[in-house]
Parts: C-alpha cells; sequence; structure tokens
C-alpha cells in the first residue's frame, strides 16, 4: 500500500462523518420548526372555536402573547 492510503482514507471517513453530524442537525432544526408551526396552527383552530387564551397556552405551551398576535 502506498503511505498515503491511509490519511487519505481517514481524510475521507471525516468528510463523511461531518456530512452525516450536518444533515442530522438538519433533519433535527426542520423537525423543531414544523413542531412549532404545528403548535402554532393548533392554537389558531382552538382560539377561532372561541376557547379561553389561557387554556391554548397550557395545551401548546405557547405562551399568552403569542398566542394573541396569531389571529
Amino acid at each position: 500500500m502506498p503511505p498515503t492510503y491511509l490519511p487519505s482514507l481517514k481524510i475521507k471517513r471525516d468528510n463523511y462523518s461531518a456530512l452525516e453530524s450536518a444533515e442530522l442537525r438538519g433533519e433535527q432544526r426542520g423537525q423543531k420548526i414544523g413542531a412549532e408551526q404545528e403548535k402554532r396552527e393548533m392554537a389558531v383552530k382552538l382560539k377561532t372555536k372561541g376557547m379561553h387564551v389561557e387554556e391554548i397556552a397550557e395545551l401548546t405551551n405557547l405562551s399568552i402573547a403569542e398566542i394573541q398576535a396569531l389571529v
């Protein structure tokens, strides 16, 4: 084996690992953003049905100010 094979293999594996980590972080961020959007959509539905803002805040873990700003 040429002496440059092992260092180039390490570089390839490091790059692969970095890419996988970045993809995982991106997926996690996307899931978090999606969950927050889902909470807001639910809060809007509950608010339009006449539910009290305090109850919506308790169910969705959104602040009262956030809920009041939605609709």
